[in-house]
């Protein structure tokens, strides 16, 4: 399926060098009720993308790929994730992260593709803030203890045979 690169886009593309813009969105990851969804930006004013607005929060991912990667959050007076850290952790919070596709110039309007999709692993307080480790979401192979079905032999051994264990010898009856 082919699709037509926006202007934007293309002129990015056109660049020297450009710097991927991370957009972030962390669900039912607040301090408040009813949870709510947190979309924050790697860039350093608000983005609008697909209807939402992407807070700007000094906010830096590195190693993203399929598998996982690291969401660093600075650690500063009135960041709002200071006390949801404290309070409610990050383990297994949903996250989803997409690559913004922009140039410097003109960072609204552009297009957005998703790189990752997964969930917090836990969090360590650095010097420059709180790195959090992403990973592919366990959620996705979880599955209910209910759900597990009785073992089904599909190879018995033949009444009679003798089978050695270290020391022993079984017989299957």
């Amino acid at each position: 399926m082919s699709r037509t690169l926006s202007t934007i886009v293309t002129s990015a593309s056109n660049q020297d060098a450009t710097t991927p813009i991370y957009l972030i969105e962390i669900t039912n990851w607040s301090n408040t009720s009813p949870l709510q969804t947190t979309r924050i930006c790697t860039w350093d004013v608000n983005i609008s993308w697909n209807a939402q607005t992407w807070t700007a929060s000094g906010a830096e991912i590195s190693r993203i790929g399929i598998s996982g990667g690291t969401l660093e959050l600075p650690n500063g007076d009135g960041d709002p994730w200071l006390a949801i850290i404290g309070n409610a952790g990050t383990r297994d919070i949903a996250v989803t992260v997409y690559e913004h596709h922009t140039y410097t110039g003109s960072p609204g309007g552009s297009d957005a593709t998703q790189v990752f999709t997964g969930i917090m692993d836990g969090d360590e307080l650095t010097d420059r803030g709180f790195r959090i480790a992403l990973v592919e979401g366990r959620r996705n192979k979880g599955f209910p203890p209910t759900s597990i079905n009785r073992t089904e032999y599909t190879h018995l051994l033949p009444k009679g045979k003798r089978v050695f264990w270290i020391s022993d010898i079984v017989n299957v009856n």
